[in-house]
C-alpha cells in the first residue's frame, strides 16, 4: 500500500515535533518539508545531547535486518522507509513483507505473517538474558547466537545478535522467504534460497576481527 503524507498531515506533525522539542532540552525533531509536484519527501532532523555536546544529524536511510528495505519494502516506498522509525513498520511495512512472501515467493497467508512479524519492527534484536534450552537441538550456546535465531531457535531460545564469522544473513534471509528455514515446506523454491556467494575467508580473533575484503 501507497502511503501518502498529506500537507495538512504533515503540518500537524510538524507542530508536533516542535511542541516535544520545547518540552526537552535532550532530545529534539524538525520535520523539513519539501513539496515536489503530488510527491512529499519529509527529512527528519534529530538534535542528540551527549554530554555537553548537542549532535545534529539528518535520517536519509536506515537498515536493520537484511533484506527488509531492499526486497520486501516496494521502490516507491524506500524514501518514506527511511525517513521513518521502526515504531512505525508494524503499521506501515509488515503489509509489504506479508504481500512479498505470499504474491513473490508463493507462500501461505499465515507463513507471510509469521515471517513479518519476526521482521517487524526492522531491528536486529538480542535478548541476551534469555536461558539455553537443554533440548539436544540447542545445548550449543554458540547456535544460539546469529540472526534470526531470537526467532528460528526453538522454544524461544535463541539470543539473536549477528556473528562476524559464519553468519550468512542473506542466505538466512532467502531461506525464510524461499526455503524450509521456518519449517514450513510448502511451495519452497531451492533455486532462490541462497545467493551461492559463500563466506570462504575467517575472521581474526584480535582486532580488527574481520578478515581483509576479498
Amino acid at each position: 500500500m501507497w502511503k501518502m503524507k498529506t500537507a495538512g498531515a504533515l503540518a500537524l506533525a510538524l507542530v508536533a515535533a516542535l511542541s516535544a522539542g520545547a518540552c526537552s532540552d535532550d532530545a529534539t525533531r524538525t520535520i523539513v518539508e519539501v513539496q515536489k509536484k503530488d510527491t512529499v519527501t519529509v527529512t527528519i532532523r534529530d538534535t542528540v545531547r551527549v554530554g555537553n555536546t548537542s549532535l545534529v544529524f539528518d535520517q536519509i536511510e536506515r537498515l536493520g535486518n537484511p533484506l527488509v528495505s531492499e526486497v520486501f519494502v516496494e521502490k516507491r516506498e524506500h524514501d518514506f522507509f527511511n525517513t521513518t522509525n521502526p515504531i512505525t513498520d508494524v503499521a506501515n511495512f509488515r503489509d509489504d513483507i506479508q504481500r512479498f512472501v505470499t504474491g513473490v515467493a508463493g507462500r501461505d497467508a499465515a507463513y507471510a505473517t509469521a515471517v513479518a512479524a519476526a521482521l517487524t519492527p526492522d531491528m536486529l534484536a538480542v535478548f541476551p538474558n534469555r536461558a539455553a534450552g537443554v533440548t539436544a537441538a540447542n545445548t550449543d550456546a554458540s547456535a544460539l547466537v546469529g540472526w534470526l535465531t531470537h526467532a528460528l531457535a526453538p522454544n524461544n531460545t535463541g539470543y539473536g545478535g549477528r556473528k562476524l564469522d559464519n553468519d550468512d544473513a542473506v542466505d538466512k534471509g532467502l531461506m525464510v522467504i524461499f526455503g524450509t528455514a521456518l519449517g514450513n515446506t510448502n511451495n519452497v523454491s531451492p533455486g532462490l534460497s541462497t545467493d551461492n556467494v559463500p563466506d570462504n575467508q575467517t575472521d581474526p580473533d584480535a582486532f580488527p576481527y574481520v578478515a581483509a575484503p576479498n
